[in-house]
């Protein structure tokens, strides 16, 4: 008896190919989510540890203030306040040589497709400044006490929203439900 010797592969051989491919697209597609989540959830905790230390460092020590100036919808500088013209009012050109009122600032940039908004999802957070005070309290860059919404989200994928409330008197984190942030 001669056993000839066929050349190719079986229906069997093609389809456990076929179901491994399947499996891998579906681990990279969910991987991606879970990567995605991750620099939201890491963004905004990054977030909220500069808010926090900017307020402590304003309350503890010898200064005007500590702030955080939102750069772009990417980045964002925590600063010491240097009040160059002592009006207790946040100037972006009036120190020497017509720098900002910021003092040893540090810009922290946002990873991958992670933004930065106000409350409503559409408005840039650009140039918007916060000012903490010797007693902790939040203000505006004009001096008046306010308090504002960040919200941390990601542009590819909606849902994975975080957001960060400061209010007059404390930062808190919570997740963001289309209208409000929830704690």
């Amino acid at each position: 008896m001669k056993i000839r010797k066929e050349n190719g592969i079986s229906l069997v051989e093609l389809m456990v190919v076929i179901s491994i491919v399947a499996i891998l697209v579906g681990f990279t597609s969910v991987g991606r989510d879970v990567i995605r989540r991750g620099q939201v959830m890491g963004a905004a905790k990054q977030l909220l540890a500069d808010l926090q230390h900017a307020r402590m460092d304003a309350m503890t020590q010898d200064s005007r203030g500590f702030g955080i100036r939102f750069a772009s919808s990417k980045s964002y500088a925590v600063f010491q306040f240097n009040d160059c013209n002592n009006d207790f009012n946040y100037d972006a050109g009036t120190c020497p040589g017509g720098t900002r009122e910021e003092a040893n600032p540090v810009l922290r940039t946002l990873p991958g497709t992670v933004i930065l908004n106000k409350s409503d999802l559409k408005t840039d957070i650009s140039n918007e400044v916060r000012i903490f005070d010797r007693f902790g309290r939040s203000r505006q860059e004009t001096g008046g006490v306010g308090g504002i919404t960040v919200i941390v989200s990601d542009s590819a994928t909606p849902g994975m929203v975080h957001c960060i409330k400061i209010s007059a008197s404390r930062v808190i984190e919570g997740r963001w439900n289309g209208g409000e942030c929830t704690m």
